[in-house]
């Protein structure tokens, strides 16, 4: 991964953990969220694998909570979380 994708992977990551922590059930993704960050800046596979997990499960049981369509989607992205976590793994 280059310097340049990594600053942009971040700043988006930034994004997100700002919108997640002024939501206290969701606290726990976005301090994964941080620590993926951290993980990719040091090009650590394993750790990026293993966060991609956690946070896979992490927004499947936030979907639980969620309200109509939006729960589906979320359920969603928590899966595909999960299923690029396994595809990154095997690359580790």
């Amino acid at each position: 991964m280059e310097k340049g994708s990594t600053a942009g992977v971040a700043t988006s990551i930034n994004s997100w953990i700002k919108t997640l922590e002024s939501h206290k059930e969701l606290k726990t993704i976005a301090s994964d969220l941080e620590k993926l960050k951290e993980a990719i800046s040091a090009k650590d596979g394993k750790k990026i694998a293993d966060l991609m997990t956690a946070l896979g499960s992490e927004t499947t049981k936030a979907a639980e909570s969620a309200k109509g369509g939006e729960a589906t989607k979320i359920k969603h992205l928590g899966k595909a979380l999960s299923t690029a976590a396994k595809a990154i793994a095997k690359l580790v």
